[in-house]
Formats: structure tokens, C-alpha cells, sequence
């Protein structure tokens, strides 16, 4: 089936689309490859692959076009079948966001061929979204869409309009933490209590079921449970100076696991989500800063209730809500949730009454969005799209929350063959920055966290810190890489411009069936403290006070991160070779100049001891001579 070019208003050629114009309204897959491959003199041979879950259906992108064109007519290479994917059909709407108008449909034919599209319309916007008409995996316990295998999409316009300018966002960058307070852990309530020696911030797992209830009428008991005592814990993390988030998951009720808790209403919609957004104004009346009266505290205990306790100042609404793998119930769209948080936010911008919302209970609060599974960057901004038009471009969290692991395959739960690569290998500074970019650019305010990286001591894991390091199984062992890796992540990551880091998780489970995860910990199942933990807690100790400065490196394959205190001067140079196959550096020259008292203090990272091992040296014309390795050092110059 083959559209003709609509003649009127003739003149137009391909319109260059770029990154920025584009908005993956699912969060799955790269939707710039369907703009890779703009020449339709031969095949194109990528496309955009969105995942099988049904909860990723259909998937749609916007493209915005910084101005109005004559779109003439849309070019579509309809590929041949392949591995799930075959059939489905396109649908063309233009308009703007959540106000399209009438959309073409194009059913796809798998004929290896291209195919124009006829629009003749006046728009800025234009919406693709792919319809799936044929499943797969039918024998699986989820069966998925086979995807819509279109290779290419060129648009065919003119522009008629003017550039549209965009307001510059309002706000200042928060003033970035300390390193003893970046550095951070995943744990549950009952973790080892020796590993916050190691940690200045910590991501608590609490599901919503340990005190939650499932009606707005219902009292909540904050009593303590078996696993613990939310008071006391909550507490005496205060009083070590950490900061414990509380990472709200899992649903309300029992049978239904981590689902969305939209309870067979319109999940698009942000009263659908008032009890969560109700118990998270419960929540952080309690353990916030701000005092809320009694009336509004919806708890068992007798009065005087307790309120701004104080003990924390951030606050998470969910773990890995953009999930593909698994129950599709379980899956948020980028839409969906933005509802969910604009509801838990500030009981969307206050229009769902007294007691709902974080910020209704205390304006100070800082409310972290859910963590997403990988480095989802389509997933914010699309997050963004919805509160460009149903928040008035007030984005619903104070904190961008990702996770990341480094791995061959460069996912989480890649359902294939992979294993676990050093921070460099990865280019993980290079995938932080262009998030830290886009954050800068567009929500300059906000703080953007990593809080779950890290490495199994687990062969069996593909998330291993094993095949990936040359010299392992002869000469390194898995805590050892594990160590070296996650000391990297941290100063890497610093650099990169996050704000906070949080490696996966504290301890090493116990009784763990899953092949993956359950050895990522800094102490194992019978209480031996790790390398990891040694490093960490001496990588914190050193850099107490200081902040990420500069990049010093001189491009002889040797990294240099340079950290500074602000109030008394002091600097650290942190130095290690970025490899995995054990290069050594002999006799490398530091410039560091003489400092104050004359000489430099020399940490090199050693397990079994807390602060690492102290050395001192005198600087030559202002250069220390070392041993470089792929373990960092730290060089501190008073």
C-alpha cells in the first residue's frame, strides 16, 4: 500500500530531526533510530526496538520541531518480518501534546520496502506512535507484542513558521555535598551496623505494606515490627549524621506485589494515586521537619502524636516503576507516573485537599522520584512533557533518581549472555554526563542521584566482577575487583556532575535464589567484612569535607580527579590507571606543589583497614613520585 506525495505546498525536503526534538513516550528503546539513516538510497539497517511488554503498548514518541512546518509527507521503511517483530500498523496525528488531532493509520506490510505517507498539514508536533497487531511468546507466563519493524522515518516539510524560542528554567544548582556525605548504600532497616562507618547517605527499602494501609479512613500504626523499629532507626540515623531515605515500594496489598497501585482506576489520572499520596503526607508529617497538627495525623497512637521528628529530608516514591521485565502490571508508563508522583508530590500542585501530598506535610522535604532501571533519560523527559501541560512546567520531584550496572550488555536483566565490566569500560562518565547535561539545561534545580550501581562476587551472576578483569581468577580475586570498581564509580561518578551515589546493596543476602544481586554486598552472609567495605570507608574518611574540582588529568592514561575543602583549603588529588588487566605505573610523577607544612599525606585504599594505610612523602619541584595501579590513591596536600 503505497501513499502518494500530497502536491500542495510542494517545495519541502527532509526535516533534520535531532536528539532534542525527540520524546520516547514509553522510556523504551532509542527512538533516534528511526532518524539514523536519513538517506532512502538503500535499506536502513537499525530500528527502534521497544520492548514486548505489553504495559510498553503502544508506544509512541513526539517529535517537536521548534517551529511550525507544511509537513508534506511521511517516508517509512516497512522492513521484512523478523524475530518478533511482524505486522502492526503507524498512526500520524499532529496537533499538540494531549490534544492531537485525527490520526492516519498505516498498516505495516513486512514488504522490505520504503513507503510515503501523505500529510499536507500545518504543525510543530507530530506524533508516531506504533499499534501492535500481532503477539508473541504465547507459551510464556507474559505474553508480549511482537514489535511494529519499521527501519526509517523521514519527514518531508517545509518551515512556514518562527523559531520557537523556550523560556530558559528558573533556578540555581544546589549546592553540591561533601564527599563523606556523597558516598552511599542501599540497606534495609536491620543492616549491619558496622558498614555505616563506610556510607554518609543511605536508600532504605521499605515496602508500603509495613504500615500502610488500603483506605483514607483507616488509622496507621507506626509500632514497631518485627524487622525493626521505624522510630528508633529512622532516629539513630539522624544522629550518626547520615541521611537515610526511606524508598517507598511495593503495593499496599499483600497479593499484589509491586503492581501499580491504581486500583482499576485510570492510572493516567492523580486521584487515582490519592492513598499513596495520603500516606506519604502521613509518612513525612511524622519524620519530616515541619510540625502538622493533629487533625490531620491519621495514627493509631494516643495523643500527644508525634510529628516533625526531623529525622529525614528526603523521601522516595518508588523503586524501578519504568521495569520491562516481568508482570506488565508492575510496569508505570513515563505518563502514569508522573501522575503517581504529581499526586505524592504535593497533591497535584494542591488541588486533592488537606493531608495529601509530601510538600503539603513539610515544604522542606526533598522528594526523590523513583529510581528507574537504567539511565532512562527518555523516560524523564517525557516525565517532563506531562508536567509541561498538567503541572504548568512544575516538574513533580525534587531529585532525577536512575540506576546503572556495568555490564557487557550494558542493561539490567539483559536475558542474555553477559558479565560485569569496569566503570571505564563502560564509559559511565560519559553516559552520567549527558544526563547531568540535560538536567543542567532543563531542570537546572534539581539534584540527579545514581542509587543503585554495583558488582556480584558471584561467578554465576552476569552482574560479576569477574571475567571482566584480565587478571581474575589467577592473580585478583571478585572482592577485590569489586572494591577497586566500586572506588572508581564513586569518584567517577563525582565528576560527572551526580549529586549522590549509592552503590547495591549494603550486605550480601542470605538464602538468595536469584541468579543475580545477591552477592553485591559489602559484608557477606556470615559477617566477614569485605574489601569493598575497607576501601569505601577510607575513600570517605580522606575526602571528609571536600567536594569534586577538577579533572587534572595530563592524557597519559593515568586518571587524576582533583577534590577541594571550600572553608579550610585543603585538596586531594585521587589517581589510579582506568584499566582491568593490572597495569602498573612505576615511579609516576604527581605534580601536587609543596604545600603548607611541606610534604603530602599519601592514602592508599588496603582491606582490613578502616582508614587505609598513611604514608608521607616530600614533593621534588612540586611533584611526588608513586606506584600507580587500578586501585585509586589519594594524595592529600594541606
Amino acid at each position: 500500500m503505497l501513499f502518494a506525495v500530497n502536491a500542495k505546498g510542494g517545495g519541502g525536503g527532509p526535516v533534520v530531526i535531532t536528539k532534542e526534538m525527540v520524546i520516547n513516550e514509553v522510556g523504551s528503546g532509542d527512538a533516534m533510530l528511526w532518524f539514523d539513516e536519513q538517506t532512502a538510497a538503500s535499506a536502513p539497517t537499525t530500528r527502534w526496538k521497544t520492548s514486548g511488554n505489553t504495559a510498553c503498548w503502544p508506544a509512541g514518541l513526539v517529535l517537536d520541531l521548534g517551529r511550525e512546518y507544511e509537513i508534506e509527507s511521511i517516508r517509512l521503511f516497512d522492513m521484512e518480518k523478523a524475530y518478533r517483530a511482524e505486522g502492526g500498523r503507524l498512526e500520524i496525528a499532529t496537533g499538540r501534546p494531549f490534544e492531537w488531532q485525527e490520526a492516519k493509520s498505516v498498516d505495516m506490510e513486512n514488504r522490505g520496502e520504503w513507503r510515503t505517507v501523505a500529510i499536507g498539514r500545518r504543525t510543530q508536533y507530530l506524533h508516531l506512535v506504533k499499534q501492535a497487531t500481532v503477539m508473541c511468546n504465547l507459551d510464556g507466563q507474559y505474553p508480549e507484542n511482537c514489535d511494529v519493524n519499521i527501519g526509517e522515518v523521514i519527514i518531508i516539510g517545509k518551515p512556514v513558521g518562527k523559531v520557537h524560542k523556550t523560556k530558559k528554567p528558573r533556578g540555581k544548582r544546589p549546592k553540591p555535598v561533601t564527599m563523606d556525605r556523597f558516598i552511599g548504600m542501599n540497606s534495609y532497616i536491620n543492616t549491619d551496623e558496622r558498614l555505616y562507618e563506610a556510607v554518609g547517605t543511605v536508600r532504605e527499602y521499605r515496602p508500603w505494606k509495613w504500615n500502610g494501609v488500603t483506605s483514607t479512613q483507616t488509622p496507621i500504626s507506626w509500632k514497631p515490627m518485627n524487622v525493626g523499629d521505624g522510630d528508633r532507626y529512622y532516629q539513630h540515623m539522624h544522629e550518626l549524621g547520615i541521611d537515610c531515605m526511606p524508598c517507598i515500594h511495593r503495593n499496599v496489598e499483600n497479593s499484589a506485589s509491586e503492581q501499580v497501585p491504581s486500583f482499576g482506576a485510570d492510572p493516567n489520572n492523580p486521584e487515582t494515586y490519592r492513598l499513596m499520596a495520603d500516606y506519604s503526607f502521613q509518612f513525612v508529617a511524622r519524620y519530616g521537619s515541619t510540625h502538622v497538627g493533629e487533625h490531620l495525623l491519621r495514627t493509631t497512637e494516643p495523643s500527644p502524636k508525634k510529628s516533625g521528628l526531623g529525622y529525614i529530608r528526603y523521601f522516595e516514591n518508588w523503586n524501578e516503576q519504568n521495569r520491562e521485565w516481568g508482570d506488565p502490571a508492575c510496569h508505570f508508563t513515563p505518563y502514569m507516573f508522573a501522575a503517581f508522583s504529581s499526586a505524592s508530590y504535593d497533591g497535584h500542585l494542591k488541588t486533592m485537599g488537606k493531608g495529601i501530598g509530601v510538600k503539603t506535610a513539610d515544604p522542606k522535604m526533598n522528594y526523590v522520584m523513583g529510581g528507574l532501571a537504567g539511565l532512562s533519560l527518555d523516560y524523564i523527559k517525557a516525565m517532563k512533557l506531562w508536567s509541561d501541560y498538567h503541572r504548568h512546567g512544575s516538574f513533580p520531584a525534587d531529585v532525577l533518581n536512575v540506576h546503572h550496572y556495568c555490564n557487557t550488555r550494558g542493561r539490567q536483566h539483559p536475558g542474555e549472555k553477559a558479565n560485569g565490566i569496569s566503570p571505564e569500560d563502560d564509559h559511565l562518565r560519559e553516559k552520567l554526563a549527558e544526563l547531568v547535561a540535560w538536567r543542567d539545561s532543563h531542570l537546572p534545580d534539581r539534584e540527579l542521584w545514581l542509587t543503585e550501581i554495583g558488582w556480584d562476587t558471584d561467578t554465576i551472576s552476569y552482574q560479576s566482577a569477574a571475567e571482566g578483569h584480565k587478571l581474575f581468577p589467577k592473580s585478583m580475586t571478585m572482592d577485590e575487583i569489586q572494591a577497586q570498581w566500586l572506588a572508581r564509580t564513586f569518584l567517577i561518578a563525582s565528576a560527572a556532575g551526580i549529586d549522590r551515589v549509592m552503590m547495591y546493596l549494603a550486605n550480601d543476602i542470605s538464602g538468595y535464589t536469584a541468579p543475580v544481586y545477591g552477592r553485591c554486598g559489602m559484608v557477606t552472609t556470615d559477617g566477614r567484612l569485605k574489601p569493598s567495605f575497607y576501601y569505601l570507608a577510607t575513600l570517605r574518611h580522606a575526602l571528609r569535607g571536600m567536594t569534586f574540582d577538577s579533572d587534572v588529568s595530563t592524557g597519559d592514561g593515568v586518571t587524576i580527579l582533583l577534590y577541594r575543602n571550600g572553608h579550610t583549603g585543603q585538596k586531594a588529588y585521587t589517581i589510579w590507571s582506568p584499566t582491568a588487566d593490572g597495569t602498573i605505573i612505576p615511579d609516576y610523577q604527581l605534580r601536587t606543589g609543596r604545600g603548607k607544612t611541606g610534604s603530602v599525606k599519601i592514602v592508599e585504599l588496603r582491606s582490613g583497614m578502616r582508614h587505609g594505610v598513611e604514608l608521607t612523602a616530600t614533593p621534588t619541584d612540586g611533584r611526588v613520585t608513586l606506584t600507580v595501579d587500578e586501585t585509586p590513591k589519594i594524595v592529600i596536600v594541606e
